[in-house]
């Protein structure tokens, strides 16, 4: 593997790829006493009071100003925010009182102390960040998320579950890669998390690598001069948000490939033979109930996906990037139901309950989920931030200038929040809007 190409890509778009996550985590049993609007940027995250137009409570991790590409979750009254650094905090939406706080340094088979003075502390976690650069996972009362960490390194990486009310850790397991950018899934009662090119399977209550009937490869031999057969693992490195119906997986890779991978009840492969060299996602094509590419659109950059009752929403873009296209394939057979190419690099989009919202450099675009009614406009100040739909006529989101809300009958934006806010390659800006 390219490590340093790789890297840079992951980090130039990961955050846009967060906003998508497989498991239905709802902000509908969330209940704030006026409308909220959540920012995450730079190593902060606050609470913007949308009716007195102040920042209710804010909260900086002195760690990660200079960059914090994480995505942080929502269920109930609990905010799961990662920070590169290895924070990992659970705060009160209302107050943002920390609820619960771990950390996390890559070195869970050797544990090691961290310096008490608090340069030599960012020194070393300099050297080994990002720790985190993903999006939580919340399954019940398990809060699950991968770490990463600095590829050069040798610490490792690994999956984590920690309990929701407490934080205390249920367990950690060991991951192949530290090109961990994904929230996990919970399919066929174990979680999966897309780890470079490999797809591991872990046990939700041990926390330990499970198989899934597929050749695991052989180990080198030392001083021997024949190559070991390769493992179970996808050819190119499927940086995406997985999804997941129940029945199936859903899996894109960097070059925009898309696979629908099934396993029985057991979690298992149909009659998968583990000692059959040639039983692996490279070499045994019949694994897949289908797979899609499209040959004018073979750049898949953000990695953002949605799943719908019976499409899956996809985006890529031309090799230059002067074009984009959003896919909806037929959860069934990966048949396009409807395309809709964009001029321009999509910086962000999401589905936003019946309508699909984004952005390129210069737009705003909004279509119905379905395909119709696609409709744009040209914006001064582009979003740095995913847009979040207010109501029918407005949306929500942030731009260099603070926080924007653009009228879609007018086609005009404004600042409501003025607030100088940098714009970087590396960091994330994450938005979330809570009606009251």
């Amino acid at each position: 593997m390219k490590k340093r190409k790789i890297y840079s890509a992951l980090a130039v778009s990961l955050g846009l790829a967060l906003m998508s996550c497989s498991n239905k985590q709802s902000t509908q049993n969330t209940k704030v006493v006026y409308p909220t609007l959540l920012v995450a940027n730079s190593g902060q995250i606050y609470n913007y009071n949308l009716e007195s137009n102040k920042v209710t409570w804010q909260y900086t991790s002195k760690f990660d100003t200079a960059g914090n590409r994480n995505n942080f979750a929502i269920d109930g009254q609990q905010i799961f925010m990662p920070f590169e650094s290895g924070k990992f905090i659970s705060f009160d939406v209302a107050t943002g009182k920390i609820i619960w706080k771990q950390e996390v340094f890559g070195n869970e088979d050797s544990p090691i102390g961290m310096s008490s003075d608090e340069n030599d502390q960012a020194k070393m976690l300099n050297e080994l960040k990002p720790l985190f650069m993903t999006k939580p996972l919340i399954d019940g009362e398990n809060v699950v998320i991968a770490s990463g960490g600095n590829p050069n390194s040798i610490q490792g990486s690994y999956l984590y579950n920690f309990n929701k009310k407490d934080g205390d850790r249920k367990w950690h397991c060991s991951l192949p890669r530290p090109f961990n950018a994904y929230a996990a899934v919970k399919y066929r009662d174990n979680y999966f998390i897309n780890s470079a090119e490999y797809l591991e399977k872990i046990s939700p209550n041990e926390g330990s690598s499970m198989s899934y009937g597929l050749f695991d490869g052989e180990d080198e031999v030392p001083g021997s001069n024949v190559a070991p057969n390769p493992k179970s693992q996808f050819e190119r490195g499927i940086y995406c948000q997985m999804q997941t119906d129940g029945n199936s997986l859903f899996i894109g890779d960097e070059v925009g490939k898309f696979y629908c991978f099934q396993l029985d009840k057991t979690g298992s492969v149909k009659d998968g033979d583990i000692m059959d060299p040639k039983n692996t996602f490279i070499g045994n094509p019949k694994l897949f109930k289908w797979t899609f590419s499209d040959k004018d659109f073979t750049f898949q950059k953000n990695g953002i996906t949605f799943l719908t009752d019976n499409a899956l929403l996809v985006e890529m873009k031309t090799g230059t990037a002067d074009k984009s296209c959003i896919f909806a394939l037929n959860t069934d057979d990966g048949k396009v139901k409807w395309k809709k190419v964009v001029s321009g690099d999509i910086k962000n989009w999401a589905l936003q309950g019946n309508l699909i919202v984004g952005s390129t450099a210069d737009k705003i675009f909004w279509i119905d989920a379905n395909g119709e009614n696609y409709k744009e406009a040209s914006v001064q100040t582009k979003p740095l931030s995913n847009i979040e739909v207010m109501n029918a006529t407005n949306f929500i989101y942030l731009t260099t200038n603070g926080i924007e809300i653009f009228d879609t009958n007018l086609k005009k934006a404004k600042v409501i929040f003025k607030k100088q806010v940098a714009e970087r390659e590396f960091d994330n800006y994450q938005v979330k809007f809570l009606k009251k």
